[in-house]
């Protein structure tokens, strides 16, 4: 007899716990050391061998960063958790998302929202839809300076029976020949490589695959030096 819905998401994020709990544990062990190492609580070193402890050091936190970045983008979910079809309201989803982002970061940008009246509801996973509203989002005040602005709107999409939400921001843009890549696995442009703690590159990718699995299409238009706006185009529930 096979699993119920809620038994499968019980498992996968049982799953999920052990990943990241196995992951993070030898780095947990890996940190204090190092620093008792480098401020010289073991012992005095040589310059040198202080050398080989901050090179160390630099990699284990790029190793944090980067498993960080892994549960953060939601891939772990995206990959094993079934779907659950429910209606989703715009508001509700934009409004959720843009609380979670702006309180997880220690600064940002001004966001500001401008949401149509009477939008219809969306159909499908609120999790998944959470997840790739917030990766596209969070980009996007990662890479617009805390003077910027970014924008969130929805509104009737161009479709008959679709909702376009779209982010803009005021960021310094993506360049031209990066823009057919934005979308692929662990992609990372100029900015994202030259971005300190930077992550595996799966945020928009992740969006994407959401996205798409709801019978959407998302994309992304950007200048250099102005700013980039992504925009995701879902079918809307229909009664």
């Amino acid at each position: 007899m096979g699993l119920t819905d809620e038994q499968a998401r019980a498992d996968a994020a049982e799953r999920q716990a052990f990943v990241r709990h196995e992951l993070r544990t030898p780095l947990a062990v890996m940190r204090p050391l190092l620093d008792m190492l480098l401020d010289g609580t073991a012992g005095e070193l040589a310059e040198k061998q202080l050398g080989y402890l901050r090179m160390l050091e630099r990699n284990v936190d790029r190793l944090t960063a980067m498993i960080a970045s892994l549960v953060d983008s939601g891939w772990l979910e995206s990959a094993a958790v079934p779907s659950t079809v429910v209606t989703v309201p715009v508001n509700t989803l934009v409004e959720e998302t843009v609380t979670d982002v702006c309180s997880s970061l220690d600064e940002h940008p001004r966001v500001e929202t401008d949401l149509a009246d009477d939008l219809p509801a969306l159909r499908g996973d609120p999790q998944r839809l959470r997840r790739a509203l917030r990766n596209v989002l969070l980009n996007a005040c990662v890479y617009t300076p805390p003077a910027g602005c970014v924008s969130l709107s929805a509104s009737l999409g161009g479709g008959e029976h679709s909702v376009l939400i779209a982010v803009a921001d005021t960021g310094r843009g993506i360049e031209p020949d990066e823009l057919s890549s934005v979308f692929d696995f662990g992609f990372q442009g100029e900015a994202g490589r030259a971005r300190e703690g930077r992550g595996l590159g799966l945020g928009l990718f992740v969006a994407g695959e959401v996205v798409r699995s709801h019978g959407g299409r998302i994309w992304l238009e950007s200048t250099p030096g102005r700013g980039t706006r992504v925009s995701l185009e879902l079918p809307a529930a229909t009664t």
